[in-house]
């Protein structure tokens, strides 16, 4: 990523405001009164449908932000983990995004596993350019 790991991380931890940057999310908000840090919870509506529970379950600054989908309303979805890692790449940043994600429908509903892991990599590509466009924004010039 074209971007300083602290800009990087900085558009991460605006924890609440992924929609700013985020056009895969129409509005987020903040559902807990701590906005940053393990346990800090937001509300996040997609386009052109659905909505996320999210939980910040790890956090180690400009290294490492998991978060669980706890609740999900209209996606195939149960709940999910998004693992972000992170290291100094000189001016640039090396990162890595894994995800997991139990589909609704139990069994049936894993027979769509690869329908919905194309999804996901088509939505994550996208994701990842955003956030290093948001980081390029916020780096000094």
């Amino acid at each position: 990523m074209q971007a300083p790991r602290s800009e990087v991380w900085a558009v991460l931890a605006d924890y609440p405001n992924i929609a700013d940057w985020n056009d895969g999310i129409t509005k987020s908000y903040a559902t807990s009164e701590a906005t940053e840090g393990v346990g800090a919870k937001r509300h996040c509506d997609l386009a052109p449908v659905g909505t996320l529970e999210e939980t910040i379950q790890e956090w180690q600054p400009e290294e490492r932000l998991v978060i669980s989908i706890d609740e999900t309303s209209r996606l195939p979805i149960k709940r999910g983990w998004m693992t972000f890692t992170m290291a100094e790449a000189g001016e640039s940043t090396s990162y890595a995004m894994n995800y997991e994600y139990e589909p609704k429908g139990g069994p049936l509903g894993a027979i769509f596993g690869s329908v919905i892991d194309g999804r996901l990599r088509k939505g994550f590509a996208g994701f990842m350019d955003q956030l290093e466009a948001a980081a390029r924004d916020r780096a000094p010039t």
